[in-house]
């Protein structure tokens, strides 16, 4: 009898493991502004907000995982507006639609992105992304959480991830690490994405499907898109020395 015991408290831990492969993660992404003010207009503009934040939903299975928006009700457009000796400047950001789908299986990726009034379905591949372990840990949430770093682009970043929750996925696309992350960070902080709830219930039947809304590029189709939209912008203000308000995606 002892020796059943035993043998079941061993199977203990690796049966609560997993039990940890489904549910829904919420998320707090915030992204910093990098404003760029002309000085005869800092006064005007100094009241403006540097940073907004937004909800967003994690929902997760062993095969797949969709990152959205919770409820669109709860992201409002965020409104910037300030007033200086008789001038006044108002601007609405809107947050666009944005959603990351990933099956974990075939290692293909969906990302639905709205831009500019026009809706895109940007199909991709997981690709190693090149994570370097760090070895240190923190807890996020009561999760022991391991820290992990990368090079994407010109960008850093780094992530905390969750071996007890032993899912290759995350939040935004980030994923391939041995457990769910649950905070990134990009630039030391210029955007962060950080979980305040972790619930791990099977999701409801239904609650994890492929985006179907939008023209099908790839990820360079898209890019050249954003690229040539952004040039034409620029070219429309005329390119002259203006406010710019810089985002990272």
């Amino acid at each position: 009898m002892k020796k059943l015991l035993l043998l079941l408290g061993g199977f203990l831990p690796l049966f609560s493991m997993a039990q940890n492969t489904e549910g829904t993660v919420a998320y707090t992404e915030t992204v910093q502004f990098k404003i760029e003010i002309p000085e005869e207009q800092k006064e005007m503009m100094k009241n403006m907000p540097t940073s907004q934040s937004f909800t967003k939903a994690l929902v997760f299975n062993e095969n797949e995982s969709l990152y959205k928006d919770p409820d669109m009700a709860e992201n409002k457009d965020m409104e910037m507006s300030s007033e200086s000796e008789g001038m006044s400047f108002k601007m609405v950001m809107k947050q666009p639609e944005n959603i990351f789908y990933t099956d974990l299986e075939s290692g293909k990726t969906i990302n639905s992105r709205e831009f500019f009034g026009r809706n895109f379905l940007i199909n991709g591949d997981l690709k190693n992304p090149g994570w370097k372990l760090t070895g240190e840990q923190k807890k996020v949430l009561g999760y022991v959480c391991q820290k992990a770093t990368m090079k994407r682009d010109s960008q850093t970043v780094e992530a905390w991830f969750a071996p007890q929750i032993p899912v290759p996925a995350g939040p935004a696309g980030y994923g391939q690490l041995p457990g769910l992350i649950l905070e990134v960070s990009i630039d030391n902080g210029d955007r962060t994405i950080t979980a305040t709830n972790v619930d791990l219930t099977s999701p409801p039947k239904g609650a994890i499907e492929k985006p179907t809304k939008g023209k099908e590029v790839t990820q360079e189709e898209f890019d050249k898109i954003e690229a040539e939209k952004m040039k034409e912008m620029g070219e429309e203000m005329g390119g002259n020395g203006g406010m710019r308000v810089i985002i990272r995606h």
